[in-house]
């Protein structure tokens, strides 16, 4: 990887991070579970234990 391709991967990453709070803080505020897949299988998390 060169120099300009990390600073993209790092700002990606920053962006993602950003959203996941958001999504979080909005499930929280809402009262509503966070709806995953984990290996194929649907989970409902309580966004109050993350």
């Amino acid at each position: 990887m060169t120099k300009k391709d990390n600073n993209v991967r790092d700002k990606i990453i920053k962006g993602l991070e950003l959203t996941h709070k958001k999504l979080i803080q909005s499930k929280k505020d809402r009262k509503l579970a966070l709806v995953v897949s984990d290996h194929g299988k649907i989970v409902y998390l309580n966004p109050e234990n993350l």
